[in-house]
């Protein structure tokens, strides 16, 4: 029974009917995610919201649930049906429409400013399921201002439980919030203190745990509470994200 993915693609508009010339310039961006999978242990796949499928996914194994590559573009958004847990698929649901909705509400020009990320789980096997981090962003859109093409990087969750959905406009910094009232609540500016600056201005330049407590008259064990610190509030796995993060942001 070939299930309904129509509840994955609500509220988007119907009306991009992209034609299939037009798809020479995807080629770029299917390109540019392949080279970011070879260099990355994350999971990517690139959305066509136009034929409402699958671009490209990546070999990278996290995502995949033992299937390859090309099964996962074959099911396309049937792929949730066989992985989601039952109980989260709903919430899965709620939150693209919230994520659509909250876009659509943009003006046009700042509609590739924004990143919505949130967790969930991943059946791996019947018995083993993994906690996932899945952030997508928009990359093309039609001449209508719709999304056409979005880019998904999927990892593994650093927080303990399903949902924590953000949206984050990269041009400005703002955070919103997605409440268990399903709505959008904007956070309070998110701000590094001088330490924890310190510490990823230090990292860029490739020092070490102990390199940066020296530099800066702490232990290293003071130096890890501070890093913890600032992947809590950047929602990085790694020092390296929390830099690009930071400065991406303008906090560094």
């Amino acid at each position: 029974m070939t299930q309904d993915t129509t509840p994955f693609f609500s509220p988007i508009s119907r009306r991009m009917q992209i034609p299939d010339e037009d798809y020479a310039l995807t080629a770029p961006y299917v390109a540019m995610a392949d080279a970011l999978s070879r260099s990355t242990n994350h999971s990517l796949y690139l959305i066509d919201y136009n034929r409402r499928n699958f671009l490209y996914v990546s070999p990278n194994p996290l995502f995949l649930c033992g299937r390859t590559p090309e099964e996962v573009r074959r099911l396309g958004y049937a792929f949730y049906f066989e992985v989601v847990p039952p109980e989260e698929l709903q919430t899965l649901l709620d939150i693209n429409e919230a994520g659509f909705r909250f876009y659509y509400a943009q003006p046009v020009e700042k509609r590739t400013d924004f990143i919505i990320e949130y967790d969930f789980h991943i059946r791996t096997t019947d018995r083993h399921t993994h906690l996932v981090h899945h952030k997508l962003t928009p990359v093309l859109l039609s001449p209508q201002g719709d999304i056409w093409l979005a880019l998904c990087v999927v990892s593994l969750s650093p927080t303990p439980q399903a949902g924590n959905v953000l949206i984050t406009d990269k041009a400005s910094g703002d955070r919103h919030v997605y409440s268990s009232a399903r709505r959008w609540r904007k956070l309070p500016p998110l701000i590094l203190n001088e330490r924890e600056r310190d510490i990823l201005q230090l990292s860029v330049k490739g020092l070490s745990n102990a390199e940066i407590g020296a530099a800066l008259f702490i232990d290293t064990n003071t130096v890890k509470y501070h890093k913890k610190n600032v992947f809590e509030k950047l929602h990085a796995e790694n020092i390296t994200e929390a830099v690009g993060i930071a400065a991406n942001l303008g906090l560094i």
